[in-house]
Parts: structure tokens; sequence; C-alpha cells
């Protein structure tokens, strides 16, 4: 199997481009190395040390002027990080997240001659750079990369320090001056760091690069399968969604009105009549839950994801008045059931490339047992009773479904937009 070399940090690191991976990747700190997943460890050895070697420097800022170089560059700390925000766009695959880090520590040895202003600037010796709450954000968007495959197809990064110390030893020779001369330079401290930024950087990112790219390879156009980190994310959807029902009152919910024709044989005669329903009313949409796994396809070569699920409603509760007319008849009834649950399956075609959210299908496709309790009707067990009892049954069902259908599907709809 080829391997391929990615970067030297003391020691070989290989990676192999092709290796089956499962692809529920997290990123955590564990025992010096920076970028790890669950079940796997890099082969890479840990970029903390991270050395630089030797960085010649030009810096000019204001009146002052630095020039030299840097050598034996050395960076520590990268391993401390805490990951402070993690935002996944699911829906466009995209993932924004912000490392921090306490302390970053830059040391070696420096040879620079320059001015302030009309003050000459010279010395070699040790120096030492201190960047205190240093944070490092990041934008990850997955998609084709330039090599046709799935995998991290932008990846900037950008970085933001609170706080910056330098020391230069033996500065124009040390004692006061070189005091006097360190207190210019430390005005100086975000040049020297941008200018070992353009040297650190893009080896850390073609170090995430990599690293997301191999947990992603599958061998396979369509990339994803079942996978509880998506069951996660839904769950917190549906966790968010019933919260944002019941905000905004939409539990309980207005059933509308409806009407519908019907005809029935009485004594040999048919009758032809009709039944209107409403207004009425539908408690338990917030119970909205994830009724099965939810699943991500993600074909690389339509840049086009695919989500599938389940969604589940249980023990809802319908309240409706009915208006039942028959030739020389009319009743008018109440009418309550309870339904054990309702469940609805979706799936999205999202192309990356576009804005439109649309759904391939979002519609009700089981109704459990109906509970019912009705008030009006007349003598049990007759042909009127089992006729409205019928009549009933098929017209709050269908209304049901419409209004779950409607109400949850604009819901879902609304969290993708969202996400």
């Amino acid at each position: 199997m080829l391997e391929i070399p990615l970067l030297r940090v003391g020691g070989g690191c290989r990676y192999r481009p092709h290796a089956p991976r499962s692809s529920n990747w997290r990123i955590h700190t564990t025992s010096g190395t920076i970028w790890r997943k669950a079940g796997l460890i890099s082969a890479c050895p840990p970029l903390d040390p991270l050395d630089l070697g030797n960085i010649n420097i030009d810096i000019n800022s204001g009146s002052n002027r630095v020039q030299g170089s840097l050598s034996d560059v050395r960076v520590l700390g990268l391993s401390s990080f805490t990951i402070d925000k993690v935002h996944s766009q699911l829906l466009t695959l995209k993932v924004d997240l912000e490392l921090g880090i306490p302390l970053l520590e830059i040391n070696g040895t420096y040879s620079i001659t320059g001015k302030a202003g009309i003050l000459p600037i010279y010395g070699d010796g040790p120096f030492r750079m201190d960047a205190y709450n240093f944070t490092l954000k990041g934008m990850i968007d997955l998609g084709t990369t330039e090599e046709g495959v799935f995998g991290v197809a932008v990846l900037d990064l950008d970085v933001a320090t609170g706080k910056i110390e330098i020391n230069f030893e033996d500065i124009m020779g040390g004692g006061e001056m070189g005091d006097f001369v360190n207190g210019i330079l430390n005005s100086m401290a975000p040049d020297f760091l941008q200018s070992l930024e353009d040297q650190y950087m893009p080896l850390l990112e073609e170090t995430i690069r990599h690293e997301i790219n191999q947990i992603l390879h599958g061998n396979s156009s369509l990339i994803r399968k079942r996978d509880d980190s998506v069951n996660d994310y839904f769950d917190r959807v549906f966790a968010n969604m019933r919260l944002s029902i019941t905000e905004n009152g939409q539990d309980p919910i207005t059933l509308p009105v409806d009407s519908d024709d019907f005809s029935i044989t009485l004594f040999n005669k048919t009758l032809t009549g009709e039944v209107k329903v409403g207004p009425g009313k539908l408690s338990g949409l917030s119970t909205v839950h994830r009724a099965g796994d939810m699943t991500l396809l993600y074909v690389g070569e339509q840049d086009e994801a695919v989500w599938q699920g389940e969604v589940g409603l249980t023990d809802l509760q319908v309240d409706y008045r009915l208006r039942l007319s028959l030739p020389l008849l009319g009743k008018d009834l109440s009418f309550s059931a309870k339904m054990s649950f309702i469940h609805l399956s979706f799936e999205t075609d999202v192309f990356l490339h576009q804005s439109d959210i649309t759904f391939a299908y979002c519609n009700v496709t089981e109704i459990g047992p109906v509970h019912f309790k009705e008030t009006g009707t007349g003598p049990l067990d007759t042909s009127l009773y089992n006729l409205v009892i019928n009549v009933l049954l098929g017209e709050m069902q269908g209304v049901v479904a419409t209004t779950v259908q409607e109400v949850v599907c604009a819901l879902l709809e609304g969290a993708f937009a969202s996400g």
C-alpha cells in the first residue's frame, strides 16, 4: 500500500490514504497527540513541540524596522488546547470550530539589526515569545476536493491572541538599554508572531486537512452509513423543536373545519348525507422525536447530500365538534380521540452548490390505534351508530394526518434551513 510522507517533526509522519475508516470522527486532546479519532490514533508524531527551523524576518512597524533571522525556532503548547466552540452545519457539511490555548511559547535564537526611529537596534542570543490566550479559529467545508473525492474542500484557519510578551536576551548588550529596547520590541510582538505564522500555519492546516481526509476516506462514492453522530444531532434538533413548539403556542394546535359526503343504506334504502367537522384541536405535537435511525448519504460525484429518517409523535389527543346531516335527520356530536402514535418519514435531496432545501418526500406513514369517545349519537350497535363512528374515524384521521404532516414538515424544513 502506498504511503505518503506528509510532515516530519522529529521523525517520519506517514498516512495511509485509503485505509477504511468509520466516518464518526471527533477532535479531542489525548496524551500528547493533537488530532485523534475514537478508535484511531494518527501515525503522526505529536506536533508539540513543533520545530520551525530557521526563519528570516523583515518587520516594519511605523518608524521601527527589524531585519535578521530567528534560528532553531520551536513552538510549545499546541497540545494544551481546549475546544471552546464547535458549530456543525450538517446540512451543508460545514464545521466551524474554535480552539483555545492558554499559553503558546515560542523560543530559539536571534540575530537582528534595525532601528527604532533614529535609535539603532542590534544583538544576538536566545529569545522567547509568550502568546497568552491564543485562539485558533477554523472553518471546514466538506465536499468534492480538487482530486475529485469527498474530503476537506476548504479549510481556513485564523489566529488571535489576547497578549504577547517577547524578550530578546542580551539585546543591545543587555542592561538598561536592553530593557528599553525590549520594551520597544514588545510593541512589535504581534508582527513577530505574524512572521512566524506564515511558517507554522501551513503545517497545521496540512495536518488537519490530511487527518480529516483519512478519517473520511472509505473507497466509496456513497460516504455515509448509519451513524450515532447523526442520531445525536437529530436528538438535539428535536429537543429544540419541542421547545419551539411549546414557546410558540403550537401545542395544542387548531384543526381546520372540513366536510365530506357519504352514503348509507337503511331499510334497503340508500341515503346520502354530509358530515362537517370542526373547529377542533390537536394536542401532542410537543412529543415530536426521532423514531428510528437517521442517515446521511453523500454522493461525491454530484455533490449531493441526502438525509433520511422517521419522526414520531405519541399520545395525541383530538377534540372535535361534528355535524351529521341526513334526510330528515341532523345531529350535533362531540368527539374526542386518543392516538397512541403517528409516524412520519422524510427524505431531503440537497445539492450543496444550491441554497434551496427540498424534500423528496415528507408524509405520514403510520397511525397507531385510536381510542375514541363520542356523545350525541344515540343507541349503540345500530347502523346509524356504526356509520357515524366510521365516518368520524375516517374524517378525523385524514384531517389529523394532513395537519401533522404540514406542521412537522415545515418545522423540519426550518431546522435544516437554520442549520
